[in-house]
């Protein structure tokens, strides 16, 4: 019997109105039946590494740092004064000063801290051992590994060979043998049992604390790097380390389909840290501290999808189908007004919609090095403070921004100790009188070269971000043309940039530094004398600053470091080697149905905080995502007005 076209057109017409858009699939069950709880954000790239001593970009690092924890973390709810906590180790490091200068800091791990279930442990037939002292000694020696791939080794291995005894000789060692030996001893190292070691210090530095919480600190298991070696083993093909992490963290590497998702699963051994009970003022009235002590994560899963472009994340999250937009809503100026309005506040769509705002200042500085090496800037301290008044930061933000980053009058930026909010740097303020008075002091009156009768020309190398670079060069040409100074930009790739900054070929150029860690030693590293060309871009050199640069870096944070960070942060500011930009600030937001999300300004083992409300979350998706009936009904009528004469003609007899 054959089936009436009616009934095909009716059964098209009610499929379609029950269609879904969501994208994802369903998110499976739990080994009790229950449902999975799964986190959805977007990534704007795939991770270029996933192995902890030598990722060294934001977006590896949001999968890395969840996989991979290292000795200490940066407390969750402490996101404006930074506190640094325990999570593998069982307290805070003990240090000893040496005889010789150097200081040693004993660590010791807490017990029963086991790696995630893997195929390379072998000898357990894939469940994760217990992590010991011997798993860090193998972790750090792989930063002085010159074959690693990144490319030829750690990215941070130049500053720990000024730092650990040895590990240059193990570095060097390696090279001269072409492979390395983690048998070797490694002077710097020292085991003292199965849960406690030494690091050896050439110098006092207090900063090592900071650095113990990044994922370069993080142990991986030798057995681990060994298996998944990217070779043929009996007919199959195993992923290099390098997108195959084994770590303590929260999560566990579940899928990475290139390109396109990345997803994590819960790592069922993990039992290093519990939900904060302290935060900041407020934090409890907000509900932050309701769940305080409870295990971690909270989600079974956290999935990725990989968009490069910001207009499909954009609509997923107002469709409902990403949780929060995390790093991803840096990029979305240009659709911020339609979320956050003059004061700072939700929109009224917005704010009915549930979505929650938060607003991340950044710990960083960009701003323009002046070449103190060239002939005109160079010996010309007048001049570079008029340049610097004339330019005008905050117009600059309030222009291309905003009006949502920060203004700097230091190279500190928010939340690192010796930041001061009340502080106003004499040369960064936008005067034109002062200015013009610097320049005739400087030898330059209205901007006119003497020795020409001609404007002074200055030059600016910037990279080339396409049409808004064009409208920012304009901006700081039309503010020096104020001053009689004619601005001229040369507008170059990233590598270009690079490639110049560090050969000195400029008198003006483009630079930014974010905080490895929070402290204004990794700051005024900048502007050391003795520092390299890609930290110490322009060539300062102020011995007085280098003379309190070196006290200073050895210096636990009290009032005395303090008086002398202000005396640094003064000498800087009249001698003008850098005009101040901006220090990033940006709005993000998630759902209604997210809870204790923080985007924390510099941790990234963030994820096993996260917490849902996913029946909540699954209301708003169908209220959001309502078939268009009209539509449908439309659609309806042109079948039945196309198929009931046809249906009409024939005498077909159910």
């Amino acid at each position: 019997m054959k089936f009436p076209q009616r009934f095909l057109a009716l059964g098209f017409i009610v499929l379609l109105a029950g269609c879904s858009n969501n994208p994802y699939p369903a998110a499976g069950v739990r080994p009790d039946g229950s449902p999975k709880v799964v986190w959805y954000q977007t990534l704007t790239e795939d991770p270029k590494t996933l192995d902890p001593q030598v990722q060294y970009d934001v977006v590896s690092n949001q999968i890395v740092a969840n996989i991979n924890e290292p000795l200490y973390q940066y407390g969750y709810l402490n996101r404006t004064k930074f506190k640094v906590e325990p999570l593998l180790a069982e307290g805070p490091p003990v240090r000893t000063p040496r005889a010789d200068g150097g200081e040693t800091w004993t660590l010791k791990l807490k017990k029963g801290m086991r790696f995630q279930d893997d195929p390379c442990f072998e000898a357990t037939g894939g469940k994760g051992r217990e992590v010991t002292s011997d798993d860090f000694i193998y972790s750090i020696k792989r930063i002085a590994d010159p074959f690693i791939k990144a490319p030829t080794s750690s990215p941070i291995y130049p500053t720990f060979a000024d730092l650990i005894l040895g590990l240059d000789d193990f570095y060097n060692t390696a090279q001269k043998a072409g492979k390395t030996d983690y048998n070797r001893s490694l002077s710097g190292l020292e085991r003292v049992d199965r849960y406690t070691f030494k690091i050896h210090l050439k110098q006092v530095y207090p900063q090592l604390k900071y650095w113990l919480t990044l994922s370069f600190f993080a142990p991986v298991p030798a057995e681990a790097v060994a298996y998944w070696d990217g070779q043929i083993h009996n007919g199959s093909e195993r992923t290099p380390f390098m997108f195959h992490p084994v770590g303590t963290g929260a999560f566990k590497l579940k899928s990475w389909n290139r390109n396109q998702s990345i997803e994590l699963e819960r790592n069922e051994h993990y039992s290093a840290s519990v939900y904060p009970s302290t935060g900041e003022p407020g934090d409890a009235e907000e509900g932050l501290l309701k769940d305080a002590g409870k295990p971690l994560p909270f989600v079974d899963e956290a999935h990725f999808t990989i968009i490069r472009e910001l207009t499909p994340s954009w609509t997923l999250f107002r469709q409902g189908y990403i949780d929060g937009m995390g790093e991803t809503a840096r990029g979305f100026d240009d659709r911020l007004q339609q979320v956050v309005n003059a004061e700072g506040t939700l929109t009224p769509e917005f704010k009915a919609a549930g979505v929650k705002l938060q607003f991340v200042p950044q710990p960083d500085t960009f701003y323009y090095a002046l070449n103190m090496k060239d002939p005109v800037l160079g010996p010309n301290r007048k001049l570079r403070q008029a340049l610097s008044m004339a330019y005008g930061a905050q117009r600059f933000i309030d222009t291309f921004f905003n009006g949502n980053f920060i203004k700097p009058e230091t190279p500190i930026p928010p939340g690192v100790f010796g930041y001061d909010a009340n502080y106003k740097a004499p040369y960064a303020q936008n005067n034109l009188a002062r200015a013009q008075q610097l320049m005739r002091e400087a030898g330059y009156p209205d901007g006119i070269d003497p020795e020409t009768g001609k404007p002074l020309v200055v030059e600016f190398v910037e990279q080339s971000l396409g049409p808004k670079s064009q409208s920012r060069a304009q901006f700081v040409i039309q503010q020096l043309q104020k001053i009689g100074v004619v601005a001229k930009f040369k507008l170059v790739t990233f590598s270009e940039l690079q490639n110049i900054g560090q050969k000195g070929n400029f008198q003006i150029i483009f630079h930014a530094w974010v905080a490895d860690y929070p402290d204004p030693e990794n700051f005024f590293f900048l502007l050391y004398s003795k520092s390299d060309s890609y930290l110490n871009v322009n060539a300062y050199s102020n011995p007085e600053f280098d003379r309190l640069f070196n006290q200073m870096k050895s210096m636990e944070d009290g009032p005395e470091r303090l008086a002398i960070i202000q005396r640094m942060r003064d000498l800087v500011n009249e001698d003008c080697p850098w005009i101040y930009q901006y220090h990033e600030a940006y709005y993000t937001f998630d759902q209604g149905w997210t809870d204790h999300v923080i985007q924390h300004p510099i941790a990234y083992n963030i994820l096993k905080y996260r917490k849902i409300d996913p029946q909540l979350r699954e209301q708003k998706q169908q209220t959001w995502n309502r078939p268009n009936y009209t539509f449908v009904l439309a659609l309806a009528g042109l079948v039945v007005a196309a198929v009931v004469p046809v249906a009409l003609s024939r005498k077909e007899v159910l």
